[in-house]
């Protein structure tokens, strides 16, 4: 049974989107690198949103969830719209919106109570749990319900983007591709670590070399966030009560495997569109 004295588990979504194109590229021009500064604002938010003191403060001035939910999303919108239009913005926040909120409905179902998404600029968003899974699958498929609901949007924006010649909506769905297949990586937070840990209790090393490499590579200050953020969640991490079954095991490697090899192929297609 779920333990509600445990602090509440978030759901995480990064927002990078490190290849994504934006509608007015083609082909998409190599990201500029970024100081070390917005990251640690967004370390700073994250911390901030963990603490008593911004739950006193919420408290103070009244707003409810919902309002905060929507005060971060017009945020995440704005800062978005900066690198590729206010349009592209909207519709990069609505998969992002999508994605919680599969993780949201897997939450319900499960009988466990979800919190209101929260975006933070430059970083992604997150949505609360209360209490426990009551086993590795349950999260397993709490966490795969982010990646498959962003896989769905997506396929919209592109079956759009074919029926109307829409650059913007091409960009938009070979963006949601890339993010639901960037958090399938097996490190958590991420919701790729919270489902391959049902088949490898050893796949985070994975995670964390590709993590690695895509630093080296792009010295992109997300990943660094993002990983300080997987050294925390390895030192809390607590084992199951009981073992996974061999068949729960193998319908989550086929799982995992199955989207990412999708989510791969459709941002190869998608891709390939843009480019004709």
């Amino acid at each position: 049974m779920p333990d509600a004295r445990r602090p509440a588990m978030r759901y995480l979504s990064s927002e990078m989107t490190l290849e994504a194109p934006y509608p007015d590229q083609a082909p998409p021009p190599a990201p500029k690198r970024r100081g070390p500064l917005p990251a640690l604002a967004a370390a700073g938010g994250v911390a901030l949103m963990k603490g008593k003191a911004l739950l006193g403060v919420l408290k103070i001035a009244s707003l409810g969830k919902l309002a905060l939910t929507a005060v971060s999303m017009l945020a995440m919108v704005w800062f978005e719209a900066q690198r590729g239009g206010w349009w592209f913005g909207v519709g990069f926040v609505f998969l992002i919106l999508i994605h919680e909120l599969g993780h949201g409905w897997a939450i319900r179902a499960a009988g466990l109570q979800a919190g209101w998404p929260i975006f933070i600029p430059f970083f992604g968003a997150m949505i609360a749990l209360r209490g426990q899974p009551e086993s590795r699958d349950v999260e397993a498929r709490i966490a795969f319900a982010g990646p498959l609901a962003g896989t769905a949007i997506s396929l919209v924006f592109a079956a759009l983007a074919i029926v109307t010649h829409s650059r913007l909506q091409l960009s938009l769905a070979y963006t949601g591709f890339f993010l639901n297949l960037f958090n399938l990586v097996p490190l958590p937070p991420l919701d790729g670590g919270r489902v391959a840990a049902v088949f490898s209790p050893r796949a985070w090393i994975l995670g964390a070399i590709v993590f690695g490499g895509m630093f080296l590579v792009t010295g992109a200050p997300q990943l660094l966030l993002i990983g300080v953020l997987a050294l925390m969640h390895r030192r809390r991490a607590v084992a199951p009560a009981e073992p996974t079954p061999d068949d729960v095991r193998k319908a989550w490697t086929a799982r995992y495997f199955g989207l990412c090899f999708f989510l791969g192929a459709a941002m190869f297609f998608t891709q390939r569109l843009m480019a004709g």
